[in-house]
């Protein structure tokens, strides 16, 4: 019996190596998790509850932080990546979310000053839309770079394999995370429920402070690697020396193209106007020079560029899944605003109907990892892009059960003649809503991996940093999308002077409609997909290495 007691403790020994290093990243990961739960899951229910913002406008609001947040980590990785590496990014952009929660203090302290009587003065309302943008810039320099940091550090630790890392990282990122979004809950169930908006957004301020303040301490045992180049700066070099190269003829022999030192990649006949980027017009002595001035590009970086472009088609029909996930933090939460939410305790606070979500979604890439592990020939049935295909019919699923629910609730309003009333409690529980929610965790689990597996399946190792920033960008341009598409549904529904879907309050709105509107929109997305993916061309490459998706996973909590 002792054999097994003793090998268990050395592998739990194992897991938490790297203690000294971990514990002064962890209070980052901890305080973030807590202000995402309390300041930015919770930012529907408060625009509309607290603010008594309009329905379509906090709607727009959420969705557009949500796009600012994931394409400013776009811009945040290329800083990383080509300039001020991970240290100092994530230094400078917790400066930043510090600031913002502080304004969002000071926001909801004059909120309830008694000095002033309406919340609708321009100063304030300035205040909080400062705050709010400062919040999602300082998310976006945590995400995903964060991560990536605290992988870094344990690597530098000692030779040893990804998986190893893999499983250390994980252990450390659930810590904080999850201790950060339970204590998040808890925060949130006393400050909602007796309108403390100061002191919680005050502990939000505090705790970062704290753990910025114990991250820079830890500098001197942090392993700092030295910025090695973006890929988006590659490919900015390849289109613009293509364009002064314009004038060129392409050759028809390969080889007569710069291909520099290496090279990953086999030559394609595809977009042959950016093969001109890599023709070389002076002599030898003169090579380093053009490479200075952007007008010579290897074959390489050219190959890489293509590969981007012949993405894109396919990247636009995931931009679906970005504008359905965008519900859950938005109209989701706001269906279970006046519904039934008490317990024992009090009542149970709107994002924690979002750990349906994260649980589903987390069972099923955890399930595809183990059963891809056990079974390899597996991979070759359920591809990346069949997932993200089943991951778009769970979206279609999602979006019909919750237009279901919806007319019931709007039933049920209608007889309780509560139109008027939308801060009357309904007699319906909450948890009516965690279908909708688990299916919506089921379109992440299946979707958000599989766009992750089929970026690093089509790319060489050169371009793997550039994986976080691939997956981001459908979250982020998906909610931007989710802004246009609620105004254009607004408008849309208006003609002929009817009322619109989209009313003041969420009692008199008509979500129902615009979920099976989402329903059409999302069926006629999956058959563009599905055209889409038996058309494309996959990339022929010299080396196929398996990236280490786990370090790089750039889930949102």
């Amino acid at each position: 019996m002792r054999l097994p007691f003793f090998y268990i403790c050395w592998k739990f020994f194992r897991l938490f190596q790297g203690w000294k290093v971990a514990s002064f990243v962890l209070g980052l990961v901890f305080s973030q998790s807590l202000s995402h739960i309390v300041a930015i899951s919770n930012l529907m229910p408060y625009l509309i509850n607290v603010l008594e913002e309009k329905l379509p406008l906090a709607a727009a609001t959420a969705n557009l932080r949500t796009g600012i947040t994931a394409i400013m980590a776009i811009f945040g990785a290329h800083l990383s990546d080509a300039y001020t590496g991970f240290y100092r990014l994530i230094f400078y952009s917790t400066i930043i979310y510090i600031t913002g929660l502080l304004l969002l203090t000071i926001s909801a302290f004059k909120l309830h000053s008694e000095a002033t009587s309406a919340y609708g003065s321009s100063d304030r309302l300035w205040v909080f839309r400062m705050a709010l943008l400062l919040v999602a810039l300082g998310k976006a320099g945590h995400t995903p770079m964060l991560k990536a940091f605290g992988a870094c550090q344990l690597k530098s630790r000692g030779a040893e394999d990804d998986d190893k890392v893999h499983a250390r990282l994980n252990c450390w990122w659930c810590i904080g995370v999850n201790a950060g979004a339970f204590c998040g809950i808890l925060l949130l169930a006393i400050v909602e429920g007796r309108q403390y908006w100061v002191a919680g957004y005050g502990v939000l301020t505090l705790t970062m402070c704290i753990a910025f303040c114990i991250f820079v301490l830890g500098k001197p045992l942090y392993k700092c690697v030295e910025p090695r180049g973006s890929l988006l700066s590659r490919a900015s070099r390849v289109l613009v020396a293509a364009f002064f190269k314009r004038h060129l003829d392409v050759p028809t022999d390969a080889s007569q193209l710069y291909h520099g030192d290496s090279n990953q990649l086999l030559h394609t006949d595809s977009l042959r106007f950016l093969d001109k980027a890599a023709i070389v017009e002076s002599q030898s002595s003169e090579l380093n020079e053009d490479r200075t001035k952007r007008r010579l590009c290897t074959v390489m970086e050219v190959e890489e560029t293509k590969l981007l472009l012949r993405m894109f088609p396919i990247w636009t029909t995931f931009l679906n899944y970005g504008l359905v996930k965008s519900l859950g933090s938005t109209f989701f939460l706001q269906q279970g605003s006046n519904m039934d939410r008490k317990y024992s305790l009090g009542n149970v606070p709107l994002p924690f109907l979002l750990i349906f979500t994260r649980y589903v979604s987390g069972q099923i890439i955890w399930l595809n990892k183990r059963l891809s592990k056990a079974y390899p020939e597996l991979e070759q049935v359920i591809t990346p892009l069949v997932r993200i295909g089943i991951g778009l019919i769970f979206g279609i699923l999602c979006c019909s059960i919750a237009s279901s629910l919806e007319a019931k609730r709007l039933d049920i309003i209608k007889r309780h003649d509560l139109q008027d009333r939308p801060k009357e409690t309904l007699p319906i529980n909450v948890f009516w809503l965690t279908p909708q929610f688990m299916l919506l965790g089921a379109m992440d689990g299946f979707t958000y991996s599989g766009i992750k597996d089929f970026y690093y399946n089509q790319v060489p190792k050169s371009m793997w940093s550039f994986g976080p920033s691939f997956t981001l960008s459908v979250i982020g341009f998906g909610s931007l999308l989710g802004v246009i598409d609620i105004a254009a549904t607004d408008k849309a529904s208006k003609q002929g002077g009817r009322t619109s879907w989209f009313a003041d309050s969420i009692n008199k709105s008509r979500l129902d409609i615009f979920y099976l509107s989402l329903v059409i929109l999302s069926c006629i997305n999956l058959v563009f997909y599905g055209f889409l993916a038996r058309k494309y061309t996959y990339k022929k490459a010299v080396s196929e290495d398996d990236p280490d998706s786990g370090v790089i996973d750039t889930m949102s909590f």
